[in-house]
C-alpha cells in the first residue's frame, strides 16, 4: 500500500530513496475497483530483457480494456486532484501531528506515522515499548474490536494497530479518526486492566 501517493511521493521506494529495479502494482493501480496489476522495470532490465529476443508472457485478460480505462482515468484523478502532492504538503503532516497526540495514552509505547498511514505499538509498559506478557496479537484484536465498536477500522499486525485513510481524508475526518481511536484505545485498557492483562512479558 506504498504506491500511487500514499507516503506523499508516487512511489514509496522514493520516500526512502530507493531506486528499485522492478516495481509491482496493482489495487492502487485501479484505487481498488477493479481486479489489475502491472510489474514496472528500470531501464537497465528492460535493455537485458530487450538482448533476450522476445519475451514471451502474456494471461488470458491481460490488458483487458476495462481495467485498463479505469486504471487511466484513476491516473488521471491523481493527477487532475494533486492527490500526491495534497497528502505530501496537507494531509500527512496533519495526520501526523494528530496521531502523535496519541502518543500520550496508556496503551501506546509509539504513535507513528508516513504519509497517510499510522501504526500504533500497544505497550503495557510505555517507557520500555516492552511486549505483552498474553499471546502476541492478543491486545491487537481486543483493540481492533474496539475500534469496530466505534464505527473505526483499523488492523491489527501482532499487537500494532495499523491504519490508512483514504488519499482524500478530510481535516474533520481525521479529527474524527482520532477520537474514535482514543475511545478505542480507552475501552480497551479498561478490559485489559479488568482481566489482568496489562503485564509486560
Amino acid at each position: 500500500i506504498t504506491g500511487f501517493g500514499r507516503t506523499g511521493a508516487m512511489w514509496g521506494a522514493q520516500t526512502f530513496g530507493i531506486r528499485p529495479d522492478i516495481l509491482t502494482v496493482a489495487k492502487g493501480l485501479s484505487s481498488g475497483y477493479v481486479p489489475i496489476g502491472a510489474s514496472i522495470v528500470s531501464d537497465e532490465v528492460a535493455a537485458t530483457l530487450a538482448r533476450g529476443g522476445e519475451f514471451t508472457h502474456g494471461y488470458t485478460y491481460s490488458g483487458h480494456p476495462v481495467a485498463c480505462a479505469v486504471a487511466l482515468e484513476n491516473l488521471r484523478i491523481l493527477e487532475d486532484e494533486a492527490l500526491v502532492a495534497r497528502v505530501a504538503d496537507r494531509m500527512g503532516p496533519y495526520l501526523a501531528a494528530a496521531w502523535a497526540g496519541l502518543a500520550d495514552h496508556p496503551l501506546v509505547g509509539a504513535a507513528e506515522t508516513c504519509g497517510l498511514m499510522g501504526a500504533l505499538a500497544l505497550s503495557p509498559d510505555r517507557a520500555r515499548r516492552a511486549p505483552f506478557a498474553a499471546p502476541a496479537g492478543t491486545v491487537g484484536l481486543r483493540c481492533r474490536e474496539a475500534c469496530f465498536a466505534h464505527d473505526l477500522i483499523m488492523r491489527h499486525v501482532g499487537d500494532r494497530m495499523i491504519i490508512a485513510p483514504p488519499l482524500v481524508i478530510t481535516e474533520a475526518e481525521v479529527d474524527e479518526l482520532i477520537r474514535r481511536a482514543r475511545r478505542a484505545l480507552d475501552d480497551t485498557l479498561l478490559g485489559l486492566e479488568a482481566d489482568g492483562l496489562m503485564t509486560a512479558g
